[in-house]
């Protein structure tokens, strides 16, 4: 039985191609990037706004923006998949991205 901490290797990934690099992309490269995606500075005041949440705002009024980088890009010292969020306001988050079940049947990555 496999734990939600077990690591997998390269031939349990998906079956998803990056279509930027060619490269094999994990479920975990890929929440990743939707992660970063959304995250983005220009999104984040909109996506409050659109789910009904507050918008968090500087001490100018000004809205606190966001930028998301993977653990790896971010320079974090962990073997763990995750985004790195550092906020306009100086806060730092992280969100690690855990494998609590995979897929049991195949999946392709559609372009």
């Amino acid at each position: 039985m496999r734990h939600h901490h077990d690591r997998r290797d390269d031939a349990d990934t998906c079956d998803s191609i990056d279509p930027n690099t060619g490269d094999e992309l994990s479920y975990e490269q890929l929440i990743e990037a939707l992660v970063s995606r959304l995250l983005s500075d220009d999104t984040l005041e909109q996506l409050c706004v659109d789910a009904d949440l507050p918008v968090l705002v500087d001490d100018t009024g000004e809205p606190v923006t966001v930028t998301a980088r993977t653990y790896p890009d971010a320079g974090v010292l962990t073997l763990d998949r995750g985004i790195w969020l550092e906020m306009s306001d100086g806060s730092a988050f992280g969100l690690t991205v855990t494998v609590s079940r995979r897929p049991s049947i195949e999946v392709h990555l559609r372009h």
